[in-house]
Formats: C-alpha cells, sequence, structure tokens
C-alpha cells in the first residue's frame, strides 16, 4: 500500500500495533495491549480499548497524548505469554504515522508436560528438556490440562485444576532430595508408607527418579522463576499438562552458543506425521531456529540437509576451504554477542569480515569470487564443495528478511555490488545494473526489493573504501 492510500484510511497520528509469537512468528490475538508511554517530564500508562484481532494487530489514536508522549514501550496481557516483550525497546510515535506497522514480539510462558515416566518443558533454550520420574499410573488417560505456581526453597510444589489456584488437583510435585536417595529395604519401606498415605489422601507424588534428574530440574525452574521475575510476573502461573503422549521424536536443532547440530526429542504428536514418515539416506530434517516447538511441527518449520553438511558444521570434516570454517567461526562468535537480537544489516558486517579475512593473495577480484561461490550455497558445486554449511548457520543466526531463506541473499546482494564496482569502478553504473534487475524481477513476479537495493549500495560504499585504499581511480562516466 502506497503512501497516500495509506493517508486515506489511517489519520497521521493512528499506529497500527502488530503483536507476534517470538519463535513462530505468528500474531497474537485477543491481547489486550497496554502503552507505556513517556514524554519529556511525565510518564503514563495506556490501555488500548480493544484487543488484538485475528492478525495480531490493534490501533491506537495518539492524537489525544501526543502534548505530553513522544515514544512508548508495549506490553500486553494474555494467559499465554508473557507481558514483557523479549527485548524492550521504545518506540517513537513520530515513526508511525499514517498506520505504518509498529511490531513488537513477545514469548510464550513455558509449560510442564508429564506422561507418567517423564516431566518436560517446553519452550526452552533447549527444546523439550526431559526429567526422568519414578513410573505412575495416571488417574486418567486422556491429556488434562492443570497449573503450577514456581517457588523458591519448596520441598514440594501443589498442582492445581483452576489457573486461579483455588482448587487442588490429584498431583503434588515432589522436590525433597531425601525422596530420590533411598535404595533397597529403606525405600521399599518408604514406598509403602507413603503409598498408605497417599491411598488416604488419593494424592499422586510425583518424585524424580534420581538425585541428578532433581538437581537438572531444580536448577532450570531456577533459571525460570528468574525470568519470571524479570518480566514483571513474580507469581505467574503455569500450564502443566499431564497424559500427554510418551511417545517422542528425534529431530535436529542447532545449538546456537556452542554452532553445533544437536539432536532433541520432541512429542511424536507435535511432529507432522509426513516429516517423520518421510526419510532419505543422504539427508536429513532440522528445525529451523523460529520453529515452536510447543505447536505442531510441520513442513514449514524445517529444512532438509545433508550428513555431510553436519559434518562440516559440527567439525567431523576438515578438508573443505578455511573460508568456509571462516564464516562458521565468525557467526558463531556474533552470536554469543548479538544473542537473537542480530542487527538487520548484519550482512554488511559479515560481508566485510570474509572479505578482509580472506587469503587469497592480495587479489581481491579473486576474494569476491571464491566468497560468493560459496555464498550461492543452492548451486551444486557450492553444495559439493561444503558452502552450503554457511548458509544452514547464517539463516538459523540472522532475522528473517520478507520470505524465508533469504537473509543469505543480501550478503550476495552486498559482495556481487562491491566486486563489480572495484572492476568496473563505475558505481552509477552498478546502481543502474542493481535497479534494473529487482525491475526484472518484478515484471516476472518476484517482486522489488529496496533491502536487495539497500544491501547493492553498502556493497558499492565497500568498493569504493577498497579502491581508495589501494589508490585506484574511478572510470568515466557512462552516462
Amino acid at each position: 500500500m502506497d503512501k497516500t492510500k495509506e493517508s486515506e484510511i489511517y489519520s497521521k497520528e493512528t499506529i497500527k500495533i502488530h503483536i507476534k509469537d517470538t519463535h513462530s512468528n505468528n500474531p497474537i490475538v485477543n491481547a489486550k495491549v497496554t502503552l507505556l508511554a513517556m514524554g519529556q517530564k511525565t510518564g503514563q500508562k495506556i490501555p488500548l480499548d480493544t484487543p488484538t484481532d485475528s492478525n495480531g494487530e490493534v490501533l491506537f489514536n495518539s492524537k489525544p497524548y501526543l502534548k505530553d508522549i513522544n515514544r512508548f514501550e508495549i506490553t500486553i496481557e494474555h494467559k499465554d505469554y508473557y507481558s514483557y516483550p523479549i527485548y524492550r525497546t521504545r518506540k517513537l510515535c513520530r515513526s508511525y504515522e499514517y498506520g505504518h506497522l509498529c511490531e513488537e514480539r513477545f514469548e510464550k510462558i513455558p509449560s510442564f508436560y508429564y506422561n507418567g515416566t517423564t516431566l518436560a518443558i517446553s519452550p526452552k533454550i533447549n527444546p523439550f528438556q526431559k526429567y526422568s520420574l519414578k513410573t505412575q499410573s495416571l488417574k486418567s488417560q486422556a491429556k488434562q490440562e492443570y497449573y503450577i505456581q514456581l517457588q523458591e526453597n519448596q520441598k514440594s510444589l501443589t498442582i492445581y485444576k483452576d489457573r486461579n489456584l483455588t482448587q487442588e488437583s490429584a498431583y503434588t510435585l515432589c522436590l525433597d532430595t531425601t525422596q530420590t536417595q533411598q535404595t533397597g529395604q529403606t525405600r521399599q519401606t518408604q514406598d509403602l508408607q507413603t503409598q498408605s498415605q497417599l491411598s488416604q489422601s488419593n494424592t499422586t507424588l510425583l518424585n524424580f527418579e534420581s538425585k541428578e534428574s532433581l538437581e537438572r530440574f531444580t536448577k532450570d525452574i531456577q533459571e525460570l522463576i528468574a525470568k519470571d521475575k524479570k518480566k514483571g510476573n513474580v507469581k505467574l502461573v503455569h500450564r502443566f499438562v499431564v497424559g500427554i503422549s510418551g511417545e517422542y521424536t528425534s529431530l535436529l536443532s542447532l545449538d546456537k552458543p556452542q554452532g553445533r547440530i544437536v539432536k532433541i526429542e520432541i512429542p511424536k504428536e507435535n511432529v507432522s506425521d509426513s516429516i517423520i514418515a518421510n526419510t532419505e539416506s543422504n539427508q536429513t530434517k532440522i528445525l529451523k531456529s523460529w520453529a515452536n516447538t510447543n505447536q505442531k511441527i510441520t513442513e514449514q518449520d524445517i529444512r532438509k540437509i545433508a550428513f555431510s553438511t553436519i559434518d562440516i558444521i559440527n567439525r567431523k570434516d576438515m578438508s573443505k576451504n578455511p573460508l568456509i570454517y571462516k564464516a562458521l567461526d565468525n557467526l558463531i562468535s556474533d552470536y554469543r554477542i548479538y544473542k537473537d537480537n542480530f542487527p538487520q544489516e548484519y550482512y554488511v558486517d559479515f560481508g566485510r569480515y570474509m572479505v578482509e579475512n580472506a587469503n587469497t593473495h592480495n587479489d581481491l577480484v579473486k576474494t569476491f569470487e571464491n566468497l560468493i561461490y560459496f555464498m550461492y550455497s543452492k548451486r551444486k558445486g557450492a553444495s559439493e564443495e561444503g558452502g552450503i554449511a554457511i548458509f544452514h548457520l547464517y539463516e538459523n543466526y540472522v532475522p528473517k528478511f520478507e520470505g524465508d531463506e533469504n537473509g543469505l541473499d543480501k550478503v550476495i546482494h552486498f559482495l556481487e555490488s562491491a566486486k563489480l564496482t572495484y572492476i568496473l569502478r563505475d558505481p552509477d553504473y552498478v546502481r543502474s545494473l542493481g535497479v534494473a534487475n529487482e525491475i526484472k524481477d518484478f515484471v516476472i513476479g518476484g517482486g522489488f526489493s529496496n533491502d536487495d537495493i539497500l544491501a547493492n549500495e553498502q556493497g558499492i560504499q565497500f568498493a569504493l573504501e577498497l579502491l581508495e585504499k589501494n589508490g585506484l581511480m574511478l572510470s568515466p562516466a557512462r552516462f
């Protein structure tokens, strides 16, 4: 929609707010939005009149408030999501005039899943971390939803039937280490005593199978408690689902801090049958980094990856061009700096780093050609040479542009424009080529991308720096 049409629908003071899930990118529906608005001297809370619609959107008329505010933060009230976004940022009112979209992402509150033998938490940094419990016969084979509130320094946590925590369920989660340390006759005696007590109280005590399993769980919920407090929810209530299937299926996922591909287990009922059934001898499937393991995993949430590519990423195969491993190491190193908040124009830093650290005997043209060859990871040659390993890490680390598998494309635009500018020494001609290419894409239905044009320009500016550094003059203008 162009600016003229937008102004016909929205006034200058209208701000359109879009609320989305951090991991799945799906809209968050029926969320109550409150703005933490600020001005030069004062601040105020502004609750919006209507919740988010089916697209996760809601309108804010800023006109009555503009005398007092010029920026705001977004918070929500929704039973499944934290109130504050994963990264708190202040939005300038003037940046979103005439209904320009103002997006904010929120993280889902982790839930607990118990199937009679194991307890799992999801979503989590390592999806579906599992903890072994002593086997119990469930009160019902059907899936039932309960609620639990995490508390520090407790020997047990009561599980409730309602979100208001007024009706106790038939389950209690035991965090007492003495329950996991009994062996032999002592343990058998205690089990008999516990069973006798439970038969009278009609309560099922959920005990951890080992001290190690309990210690891992205790450590993880301490992190959750700290996270709940940080998000402004000191007494947050979590879902506790009993009866979820005990069958799990294995998928691959990128361990982002380590930069290695690892195997994770996800409840089978959370994975599409087509993913489980479709197997090939020379490749497998890896989860995209934004896939939500708490929802049904479909074909859109995974991409194929060759076993040979996994070996390169996991450094079992070190026989490829050193440029590939430099690219992988740089991505891992930068993730430890940026976490999940990579700059949208990170391709500039990445492209510059690769050019400046490539060892091609000071032959810049050859450097550009080698790098572009590896970035074209979908081409057969680049895949066989291992360049597709760069694609998999880059697409999992760096923010998505419009469409999927489009991030590394910006690196290619940057490098191609830099190479052409360095060879032809005519930046205006290279600009015209970039625009012509986008027009061609638009005509054949691919769309005109301003992001591509920006990446081209960044590459041109980089090449101009290199030309000046090497004492090379620009060519006369062609037109």
